[in-house]
């Protein structure tokens, strides 16, 4: 054993027999009552310890043969201040089948942590995390039905992402399934990954076992799995894990807030609609004969498809032109059919798109669908009929929008530049939309680049550029690069402060991948200034300026707004470290005169 392992091993023996550990509890929400279920207890060594890392608490646990000591104080420790602060939800506790299964596991003292902490056996759920191989299967089962005998309930962690997956779910039966995060991030993004999700749902709802979705962070995968009938969530999108966790939740969180059509794709936002695609077509009404739509065929020969309204101009269906003459022209068919009113030869299930839906968005719709063959879908506004539109013409304008967005990205980050950028804040300021402009600068990043070369520069710029564009809401916010080390990020989500927040707490986690141990353990680095002399720069951070644009009669144009954002900007650097700072009508005066 080398002086290194010898000095772990001691301190994870310290770390057992003084019951070092620290308890959080996260959040496990029901998504058909919006209510807290239940918490899943997570497990911190000494903050100031290498092992506080439960991946490295576990993994030395392992190695030197204290995995059962150690899953067995993790269980008492959270057990006891779960008791202690009386929440009235379930606990899921994790634990390791190999800890479960050691003949040195002592069984039975865990209903003695709950008689202590005046908790019942009902209330626990023993989670089997699936990164740990289960060997024995057979004597799984036994331990399993040992806990359910005594009231808990048993659940499979991190389901996808270990050893043997659906046939610890088959061979144990477990009450829930938890989801490995990777299924549930960017899920609104992904098609495979919704197909994954709702096939363990449908094998779930057909076992009797419940799905808990972890790792949610944004809205927009709270919004999939709450359509996808998922019964549980979890992740940051809710909350944090705390020592003192949250036992309500905010409605906000599950408030359907109707689909807005702000995109960012650079563009005028009337080119990136579907009201762009539109093109004014009569229909047919459902009471009209086949014969009246066979005339209306005949007379126009180039007419694919007829729309099919009622009275009250809303979209019943549409009548192909191909089908519809096959049918009409065969030997009897005009005789046979004639008079019947057309709504019993339509398409029941056209394709329909709202007027102002993106055409992005559309075009997902339409590549999701099993049936692609169609070459016209229906569009209407507040459910009626207004027109149609061609998959043809939006093929065309897609293809438009990304010639247009690759001429003005930065060729680093592959985001809109000041161009898409300056058409984004006019259109805002000229529809008067209750936007937040945040001015992201990148401090420190001169020296980074002189000490660690330009490759690694660039590594920092593109990784930013993705770290902003995966907090933001595509469907409400944009992201630009206005150039070197500067963004700019049009903000019409609510919870705006919510995601800078995450942006800066996510770019403090970067640190390790970009800088060696040297300069992480001093803090940061040192580098020539412009004069030659050496200095100490501390590590990279994010200075963030963030200006409401509703707070100031003042901003009419994008010359003022872009002041008002710089003296933000200017503002926030002026704070040690990772910072935002918001810009009042009140701090505006005193800001121009400091800088002034």
């Amino acid at each position: 054993m080398t002086k290194e392992e010898l000095q772990q091993y001691q301190s994870l023996e310290s770390i057992i027999t003084t019951a070092s550990l620290t308890p959080l509890f996260q959040p496990i929400v029901s998504l058909k009552t919006h209510e807290i279920f239940g918490y899943e207890a997570l497990i911190r060594g000494p903050s100031d310890s290498p092992l506080h890392s439960p991946i490295n608490l576990f993994d030395a646990a392992s190695r030197y043969g204290l995995l059962a000591e150690l899953d067995l104080l993790c269980r008492e420790v959270a057990i006891g201040q779960f008791g202690q602060l009386g929440l009235n939800a379930k606990l899921f506790i994790n634990t390791i089948p190999a800890a479960l299964l050691s003949p040195y596991y002592p069984h039975g003292l865990t209903l003695q942590f709950l008689k202590q902490a005046g908790l019942s056996a009902d209330n626990i759920v023993i989670e089997l995390t699936e990164q740990y191989p289960i060997d024995d299967y057979e004597l799984m089962r036994e331990a399993t039905a040992h806990y359910r005998d005594m009231g808990f309930s048993i659940a499979i962690d991190d389901l996808g992402a270990g050893y043997s997956g659906l046939r610890s779910w088959s061979e144990l039966k477990p009450d829930f399934v938890k989801l490995d995060r990777h299924f549930m991030q960017n899920i609104h993004e992904d098609r495979q990954k919704r197909q994954f999700v709702q096939s363990m749902i449908d094998i779930a709802n057909s076992s009797h076992c419940r799905i808990i979705g972890e790792g949610i962070e944004v809205r927009e995968e709270y919004l999939v799995a709450q359509r996808m009938d998922l019964h549980f969530a979890q992740g940051y999108y809710f909350a944090r894990p705390n020592q003192r966790p949250k036992r309500e939740l905010d409605s906000a969180l599950f408030a359907q807030r109707n689909q807005r059509t702000i995109v960012s794709t650079g563009k005028p936002r009337s080119d990136t609609l579907v009201s762009s695609l539109l093109k004014q077509l009569p229909p047919v009404r459902t009471w009209h004969s086949v014969n009246h739509v066979g005339e209306r065929f005949q007379s126009a020969v180039k007419l694919v498809a007829l729309p099919v309204v009622n009275d009250q101009n809303q979209v019943c269906g549409l009548v192909w032109r191909d089908e519809f003459m096959t049918l009409y022209a065969s030997r009897y068919g005009r005789d046979l059919h004639g008079r019947k009113p057309i709504q019993l030869f339509m398409d029941h299930t056209p394709l329909l798109a709202d007027i102002n839906l993106p055409l992005k968005t559309l075009s997902q719709l339409i590549t999701s669908q099993e049936n692609q063959q169609q070459s016209i879908f229906i569009i209407t506004e507040d459910g009626l009929y207004r027109g149609v539109g061609s998959l043809l013409d939006l093929l065309r304008q897609i293809t438009k929008m990304q010639i247009t967005m690759a001429r003005h990205a930065n060729p680093l980050s592959g985001l809109p530049g000041n161009v898409p950028l300056s058409e984004q804040i006019n259109d805002a300021l000229k529809k008067q939309r209750d936007v937040t402009v945040c001015y992201f600068d990148l401090d420190n990043f001169k020296p980074y680049n002189d000490i660690y070369g330009y490759g690694k520069g660039d590594k920092v710029i593109s990784k930013t550029a993705a770290l902003l564009t995966r907090h933001v809401n595509p469907e409400l916010d944009f992201v630009g690069h206005v150039g070197g080390d500067d963004f700019i990020v049009i903000f019409e989500s609510a919870d705006w402060k919510l995601r800078v927040e995450r942006i800066l707490r996510d770019f403090e986690c970067l640190y390790a991948e970009l800088y060696n141990q040297e300069h992480l353990d001093a803090g940061g680095i040192t580098a020539q200034d412009r004069y030659g002399n050496p200095m100490f720069y501390p590590l990279l951070a994010l200075s963030t300026g963030a200006v409401t644009v509703s707070d100031f009669a003042t901003i009419q144009t994008e010359a003022d707004l872009a002041e008002y954002a710089s003296s933000a900007k200017s503002a926030a650097k002026k704070i040690s470290g990772n910072s935002l700072y918001v810009l009042t009508s009140k701090l505006a005066p005193r800001i121009a005169a400091t800088e002034g």
